[in-house]
């Protein structure tokens, strides 16, 4: 009976190794694909902030600074 138990809770020990290993590769992947995800748009936004200056000098009125997109 001893050894049938002992058999269990070995089996149940690598059962938690396995589903931790598992569990931790998981969230490892999930936290690169999100760090890479939030830093795409300040990539894009960069960029796109040099390609559309915004009007300046002095015949802009600031109702024309603030009306551009």
């Amino acid at each position: 009976m001893s050894e049938t138990l002992s058999a269990s809770a070995e089996l149940s020990l690598w059962l938690n190794v396995a589903f931790g290993i598992h569990l931790a590769v998981l969230l490892t992947v999930t936290a690169e694909r999100l760090a890479g995800s939030a830093a795409a748009p300040a990539r894009r936004s960069r960029s796109h902030a040099l390609q559309s200056p915004a009007p300046s000098g002095g015949g802009v009125s600031s109702a024309q600074l603030f009306s551009h997109p």
